[in-house]
């Protein structure tokens, strides 16, 4: 378990070289509220258990608007290098993902000139209910057949408003223009469809997506179990990138409520299998970074084991 005293913790994404494996979290001080001044962090492991904290990556800047709160990211191998992605203006009425690459997942340099922001063509600005601005953030980034793509929480104008959340898509072949794509072809269940990871597993796609309650269609809130934290991830998968994605039953990674139900959860590969890790958010006891949670891909989606 991770937790840094005197700070809030937000999502995480990770990376896993020969050695260990590179944890990257959203950080906060407490006494400022959350979601408004992320910056990102980093700390590594070999165990997946024990971490060991190295500072902050990239600060937010509070007076500059492009820059004022970082937010989720990602990181994948391209090349001979390491890629990262993420949110630079959070809450932001224009939010754009940018670009940072490594050698060694220690020191990052960000890559000017290639952003990703809406198109307005094939995904909308309209905002969900419980958020100001538009859907457009949680940016992940793996490659495939040499190029590489981008996921993105985002939003269709075509679907109703309660449940016209989808995961966006975008490929990028020069890192210097993303060319928008239609989103995954999911099922329709809910507004946000936060945090979207996806990982080629045996020759299929495994998708994993985070929904709180208020976020979940009416029809897809149904499915979930009486008496369990409806606040978790789910997971799906496909035979091709493009989908369709589909689950089974509740989709829940977990049928149980693990210790504290985190949230916008990853999955890891390490040491010849896959683990689930995610943060559990608690003003009262303070926000920590969870154990890992042992899970399998199937042909409907990671579940635990």
């Amino acid at each position: 378990m991770f937790e840094l005293p005197g700070h809030h913790l937000g999502d995480t994404w990770f990376a896993a070289d020969e050695e260990r494996v590179h944890m990257y979290v959203l950080v906060c001080p407490l006494g400022i509220p959350r979601h408004t001044r992320w910056s990102i962090g980093h700390a590594s492991s070999t165990d997946l258990k024990h971490w060991t904290y190295h500072g902050i990556l990239f600060d937010s800047r509070p007076d500059d608007p492009q820059w004022h709160c970082l937010s989720t990211g990602s990181v994948c191998r391209h090349g001979d290098r390491w890629i990262m992605a993420f949110l630079a203006n959070h809450n932001q009425p224009d939010p754009r993902s940018v670009l940072a690459e490594s050698t060694d997942l220690f020191h990052w340099n960000l890559i000017p000139g290639i952003e990703a922001r809406i198109d307005g063509e094939i995904y909308t600005r309209r905002p969900s209910v419980p958020f100001k601005n538009p859907r457009w953030r949680d940016p992940f980034v793996f490659e495939h057949e040499g190029a590489l793509y981008q996921l993105m929480t985002a939003a269709s104008e075509a679907l109703p408003d309660d449940r016209d959340g989808v995961v966006g898509l975008m490929r990028t072949r020069d890192l210097r223009r993303w060319e928008m794509l239609p989103p995954l072809r999911t099922p329709a269940i809910g507004t946000d469809l936060e945090c979207p990871k996806l990982h080629r597993v045996d020759g299929a796609w495994q998708l994993v997506v985070s929904l709180f309650n208020v976020l979940q269609a009416p029809d897809f809130a149904a499915t979930q179990p009486a008496g369990r934290n409806p606040n978790t991830s789910f997971s799906l998968a496909a035979q091709t990138l493009n989908g369709p994605y589909e689950g089974e039953g509740d989709c829940r990674v977990s049928p149980e409520d693990i210790p504290g139900c985190p949230y916008a959860c990853s999955p890891v590969y390490w040491k010849g299998a896959w683990y689930l890790l995610g943060t559990r958010w608690s003003d009262r006891l303070g926000d920590t970074i969870s154990d890992p949670l042992k899970i399998r891909p199937t042909p409907r989606g990671f579940r635990a084991v």
